[in-house]
């Protein structure tokens, strides 16, 4: 079940293409939210690369924040 969802921007702070994820850095909270390659692929992006900008959805599933509808600003 997802709980809450909100728009928000961010940087990348690490992707990797051969592991399939990696992780935001939240622009509001300095937090990490964790991005997975599935909802890269979803949005239309291959990889990301440390230092982009980005925004995206953020969603929250149990204890865990994820990104999804990611776009390069």
């Amino acid at each position: 079940m997802t709980d809450d969802i909100v728009l928000n921007t961010g940087v990348v702070k690490f992707y990797s293409l051969a592991a399939g994820y990696g992780f935001i850095v939240d622009d509001k909270t300095g937090g990490d939210i964790f991005v997975h390659v599935e909802k890269l692929k979803k949005s239309d992006l291959v990889e990301l690369n440390k230092g982009d900008k980005v925004s995206f959805l953020q969603k929250k599933k149990g204890y865990r924040f994820y990104a999804s509808q990611i776009k390069l600003l």
